[in-house]
């Protein structure tokens, strides 16, 4: 509990301010508390090898990815490069949702590193799918 993993291309740091990372944002998904630990490591085992193969509808847009384990909710996150191209983004989202089996009813929302830098808690999500 209380652990990130992370994931990320080679020369790219996990944070806000690396250069390659600083004008994008993130897919998160806080995955249900009733969810079992094996299923959130397999959802996070079909995205590390989704990136690791190049599987992405944009692979080059993609930067790396995250999972928190926490006590009361874990989340997976996936970081991109351009968040102002919301065409690529809404892509990317989707094809998220499907390498971690969630379904359609479900919504995950894309946060863009300067809102949530520049308006902390009251940051809302750029994108949704």
């Amino acid at each position: 509990m209380g652990t990130d993993f992370h994931l990320f291309k080679e020369g790219i740091e996990p944070k806000w301010e690396d250069e390659t990372c600083a004008k994008g944002g993130k897919w998160t998904y806080y995955v249900p508390k009733q969810t079992e630990g094996v299923a959130l490591d397999e959802s996070w085992l079909n995205l590390l090898l989704f990136m690791i193969g190049e599987q992405f509808s944009t692979p080059g847009e993609i930067c790396g990815a995250v999972v928190s384990v926490r006590q009361k909710q874990h989340r997976v996150a996936l970081w991109t490069k351009t968040a102002s191209n919301e065409v690529e983004q809404v892509s990317v989202g989707r094809h998220l949702k499907f390498v971690l089996e969630i379904p359609e009813s479900e919504k995950i929302g894309y946060m863009v590193h300067d809102d949530a830098i520049r308006l902390e808690r009251r940051a809302k999500d750029r994108y949704t799918v």
